[in-house]
């Protein structure tokens, strides 16, 4: 009797180890559609497809969307990586919306200076996705610049009741010395 709870403990460990490895893959793949962090830089890029809009391409949980979804991701992807190497890292599909079928996406480079320019990306990508296994409208492709402006953000009220604040305590400290 107690043979076959040891051999029930041999077998259900392996079942363990299977389930956590087989977890593992789908963790990994994953990470490749993360939004982007703070160090790498960004590129809009807009298309249209050559085939007609349906309700459900609306529904980023919707079969339809997932599928398209994949299908755009990995031809951006390959596109992207033959266009620049390894700066370029992964694209990210934003939305469909009506018109055709528009693309909206998020092309993530290494850092913000890997980041083409609006104008060459768009050329490139023009070009790459008019020979590629999707249909694209010609004459739809346009990158747009994602980056931010290098001047300091705005203050918000937060930030200035704490300056304010701390003015007013200097401020006090001096009148009582």
């Amino acid at each position: 009797m107690t043979n076959c709870f040891c051999t029930a403990a041999t077998t259900t460990a392996p079942a363990a180890t299977t389930a956590a490895t087989t977890a593992a893959p789908a963790a990994t793949t994953a990470a490749s559609t993360n939004p982007p962090t703070s160090s790498e830089g960004t590129l809009g890029l807009k298309f249209s497809l050559n085939q007609t809009f349906t309700s459900d391409l609306s529904n980023s949980s919707s079969v339809a969307y997932k599928t398209l979804a994949a299908i755009v991701t990995k031809e951006l992807n390959t596109l992207g990586s033959r266009l620049y190497g390894s700066s370029y890292l992964r694209s990210i599909i934003n939305g469909f919306t009506s018109g055709s079928v528009v693309v909206t996406s998020t092309l993530v480079f290494k850092d913000k200076s890997s980041v083409p320019s609006a104008a060459d990306a768009t050329s490139q990508f023009a070009s790459a996705l008019g020979s590629s296994s999707l249909s694209v409208v010609p004459g739809s492709v346009s990158a747009q610049s994602t980056s931010s402006s290098s001047s300091p953000p705005a203050p918000t009220v937060g930030s200035l009741a704490v300056v304010s604040l701390t003015l007013l305590a200097v401020a006090q400290m001096l009148i009582n010395v």
